[in-house]
């Protein structure tokens, strides 16, 4: 249908193999030129050949192929995604083995349990992080909280201009290892005994910080890990729309 052409054609960026370049990209821009003066594309973006764990193009001849849907079935589709993404440096062939799959199955399970944990303690303290003129009077950050929320800001803008410039797999890794190594490892470690403490101030200061990283993070990951993320949201108090139509965090206070 002419609407249909008038909507998609020209898309933005195509994303493909380095290998077919000549065979399929060139004569799409040729094509696309022959029958319509514009080119079908602006950007090209080039992933490497997925090779095994010894360097080899996979093949079904050579019979290390590994199965996409078999993996996904047993690891989770967040995991394969993961697998696929971090690591494909520019330039580079990724190395793919079930190892590697199993390893972000693992992390999937980390974020899942560290949500879980958060939802547990936190209850329903979006409304008040969001509302920032009244932040002040309602939630009392400490220092160390600030320091939190301003290292939070660091990675939405960091992670952004990655995505913004095709680094996906700079992306990936920064969230995988503030997620693990800095909110599951350290933020939520520090903050269980001011959880378990009398002080209920303190107590509140520490649920919306423990909600606002953790529901950041949901949106920062979401391109990347698709199921268990939006499964989360589901969750979360007062969410009530689809995280995959979530505005994006930008410019966000501390």
């Amino acid at each position: 249908m002419r609407s249909d052409f008038n909507e998609f054609y020209p898309t933005s960026v195509m994303e493909t193999g380095y290998d077919i370049l000549f065979f399929w990209v060139a004569r799409m821009i040729m094509l696309g030129l022959y029958r319509t003066g514009k080119v079908p594309f602006k950007t090209v973006y080039l992933h490497g050949l997925v090779r095994d764990k010894d360097r080899q193009k996979m093949s079904k001849s050579k019979g290390n192929v590994i199965d996409p849907l078999g993996v996904a079935e047993t690891y989770g589709t967040d995991a394969l995604r993961m697998a696929l993404v971090i690591g494909s440096t520019a330039g580079n062939d990724p190395i793919i083995s079930e190892d590697k799959i199993r390893g972000y199955r693992n992390f999937a399970n980390k974020v899942w349990n560290a949500a879980r944990f958060v939802m547990m303690n936190a209850g329903d303290k979006k409304q008040e992080i969001r509302d920032q003129k009244q932040e002040a009077r309602k939630i009392k950050f400490t220092k160390e909280d600030k320091r939190r929320l301003k290292e939070l800001n660091v990675l939405v803008k960091t992670v952004t201009q990655d995505l913004e410039n095709y680094r996906f797999h700079h992306a990936g890794e920064k969230l995988y290892h503030y997620f693990w190594h800095t909110f599951a490892d350290k933020i939520i470690e520090s903050a269980k005994p001011r959880l378990a403490g009398a002080n209920a101030s303190d107590k509140a200061a520490t649920e919306a910080l423990l909600l606002e990283i953790l529901r950041t993070n949901l949106i920062l990951l979401h391109p990347f890990m698709p199921y268990v993320t939006e499964a989360i949201w589901e969750k979360l108090p007062s969410e009530r729309q689809l995280l995959m139509i979530e505005p994006w965090p930008t410019n966000k206070k501390s």
